[in-house]
């Protein structure tokens, strides 16, 4: 079992895995999560973008409904022709960004991930032998891009296997449900029981979005 130190994020590179291989895992380390989920099928892999562009639109979506971040990242995209480069975004006034139903304050941020991908492109584009950890430290430096919003960019664009998302309430509400875990518990309550779920903790966590019907898209 993994230990309380990679409660949060995994530290491991790329890997390779399958949804074969962690349902087996789950079956045998974990009886109980492995009947809540059996019956769910695979979830569906999602558009893979490159790195800024998933976090600029990441950064667009941040508490907004899925409907109306789709809506206003459309917006936004037709403004640069559908290919985003960040020497041409870095350059444009807030007023246009605004245009488009991007607040004052998405635009700072959208800024800043310009500034600090134009200095250094490679800490984006080439992490493929960064741990997890240093992925979101070197990331959440980026005004506006939390923990979450990295850990959702290792998950579903990286397929980084071993991270668990303990700050999105979708989880936690999920293992509330099927787990019987108390309502509100501490956070490190949800990070412990996952602890079990290790090297598939990505794994369990799409899987307890999908118990939801609510995977992040």
């Amino acid at each position: 079992m993994a230990d309380l130190e990679s409660t949060f994020i995994s530290t491991k590179s790329d890997a390779d895995w399958s949804w074969h291989q962690a349902r087996l895992h789950f079956k045998e380390a974990d009886p109980e999560f492995h009947d809540v989920v059996k019956g769910l099928e695979n979830p569906v892999d999602v558009e893979q973008r490159p790195a800024f562009e998933s976090l600029v639109r990441a950064v667009i979506g941040q508490q907004l409904s899925t409907k109306a971040a789709h809506t206003i990242w459309c917006r936004f995209v037709a403004l640069y022709d559908g290919e985003l480069n960040p020497e041409v975004v870095v350059q444009e006034a807030a007023e246009v960004h605004r245009s488009a139903g991007v607040s004052g304050q998405k635009h700072g941020y959208i800024m800043d991930l310009c500034r600090h991908y134009l200095a250094d492109p490679a800490s984006f584009d080439a992490v493929g032998q960064c741990t997890d950890q240093e992925v979101i430290t070197s990331w959440t430096k980026v005004k506006g891009l939390g923990p979450w919003t990295v850990q959702m960019h290792l998950m579903f664009q990286l397929s980084r296997p071993d991270v668990f998302p303990v700050d999105d309430l979708g989880v936690r509400r999920a293992m509330e449900k099927g787990l019987s875990i108390p309502k509100d518990s501490p956070k490190t309550v949800y990070a412990k029981r996952a602890l079990v779920w290790s090297p598939f903790r990505t794994a369990a966590s799409r899987l307890l979005w999908e118990s939801l019907n609510a995977q992040p898209k």
